[in-house]
């Protein structure tokens, strides 16, 4: 990973090029050195780790919200392949979100196109942070605290990352940002299972037509990623791409220094507190 100023990031989301996080996320990484925009067309929340493989794929560039930004008709994943093999872009970091609606639990990082963008990166051997905010909707990146407030964290992440380099044994880290522009603090708790209990709720159409739409209420465990965003801690969360159970594949121990940026991320939390 480059140190210096041509520090070069790719930025992915899966909420497509319209969401307001976008031009927020855009402007705080250009900060840190080149970045480049590819995203999806539409949204493809929910579309995990899936890649495009029975229609062409299309790469337009675009000008939107003053920036210069690549959409593809594809997936989040296919986005980072198509900036590497199409765009031949080589980035030191790569970025996915940061995505309307948190990410905490094993089941939402399985689901989650914004998450699922960056493993594919680690998977290929690139740094890569998911950010993810427990929101409803985009309108809230327009809010002045919580804005302050994402700004503060991701250029936390950001510069520790560009300053200390990497972390042995971690392929992704998954952030979530609470609701509130003012955290308790950053913690680095447990994955919680499961996110939400689904059901399909039948409904009838205009025509008297039967239809079933996924529905579904959270679930909250104590002590878990999803308990803490709950209840306003940012929560950092390593990934790896090795699936295999932890007795077979050899996983070692996390390393000091992911603590360390925690702590690194506690004092910008600090700041806003102060404010």
């Amino acid at each position: 990973m480059r140190k210096g100023d041509h520090f070069k990031i790719l930025l992915v989301n899966d909420d497509g090029f319209v969401t307001r996080a976008l031009p927020l996320t855009y402007e705080i990484l250009k900060e840190f050195g080149e970045v480049l925009a590819v995203v999806p067309e539409t949204p493809k929340s929910g579309g995990g780790h899936s890649l495009t493989l029975h229609k062409p794929l299309f790469l337009r560039e675009l000008g939107i919200y003053g920036l210069r930004v690549f959409a593809i008709n594809g997936t989040p994943v296919d986005a980072f392949h198509a900036a590497k093999d199409i765009l031949g872009f080589n980035p030191d970091l790569v970025v996915s979100g940061i995505n309307i609606g948190e990410n905490t639990s094993s089941q939402n990082i399985l689901y989650s196109g914004t998450v699922e963008a960056a493993i594919e990166a680690g998977l290929f051997g690139y740094p890569s942070i998911a950010l993810s905010a427990d929101v409803l909707t985009d309108d809230e990146f327009e809010n002045p605290k919580y804005s302050f407030m994402v700004r503060k964290v991701v250029e936390a992440l950001i510069k520790y990352v560009k300053d200390n380099g990497w972390f042995d044994g971690v392929d992704t880290l998954s952030v979530n940002l609470p609701h509130t522009p003012t955290p308790k603090g950053v913690v680095m708790p447990k994955t919680q299972r499961i996110r939400f209990i689904q059901r399909f709720e039948r409904r009838i159409d205009p025509r008297g037509r039967e239809y079933y739409w996924l529905v579904g209420e959270r679930v909250v465990e104590e002590g878990t990623d999803s308990y803490y965003l709950s209840n306003g801690y940012v929560t950092v969360t390593p990934l790896v791409t090795d699936l295999t159970h932890p007795a077979v594949s050899g996983c070692k121990e996390l390393t000091e220094k992911i603590n360390d940026l925690l702590r690194y991320i506690g004092k910008a939390l600090e700041s806003i507190r102060v404010v």
